[in-house]
């Protein structure tokens, strides 16, 4: 995140969870296996609470979230034209779910190491670690497949 202000920091980070919030609900949709979308509704939930807990710091900072961006819009479609394949499905909607974390995670870590209000810092390194977590299980999930 090279030159952003605290306040451009904490808005992506915003969008990264809104983004991932949506993403995870249209893969929660379009899988087949109730382990995959009770995971996938699980991790929705927790990244809209991720956002809702970001918001008051950038509302200090007199800004509004944004909602979402362009490439998240992307990522969903690809989701959903997969789910419109027949056959094994899941498999490839659990690589996409494991690419858009690992972008999640990539954009966390950016955040930890530049421009970060310090009254959050603490919450966002909270919720990178979950979102490592989240990352590791669906990795592992993806592995079940090969």
């Amino acid at each position: 995140m090279a030159e952003r202000t605290e306040r451009e920091v904490l808005q992506h980070l915003i969008e990264i969870c809104r983004d991932g919030e949506r993403g995870f609900r249209a893969a929660a949709e379009h899988v087949s296996q109730p382990e995959l979308q009770t995971l996938f509704k699980h991790l929705a939930v927790q990244r809209k609470r991720f956002a809702d807990d970001l918001v008051p710091h950038l509302q200090r900072m007199g800004a509004n979230p944004d909602d979402g961006s362009g490439a998240a819009t992307l990522h969903r479609g690809w989701i959903h034209l997969k789910a419109a394949v027949p056959g094994s499905h899941d498999h490839a909607i659990v690589t996409e779910a494991k690419r858009g974390e690992h972008a999640a995670l990539d954009t966390y870590k950016d955040a930890l190491n530049g421009m970060l209000p310090p009254t959050v810092s603490d919450l966002v390194e909270t919720q990178c670690d979950a979102i490592e977590a989240a990352t590791e299980r669906i990795r592992t999930i993806d592995m079940g497949y090969a």
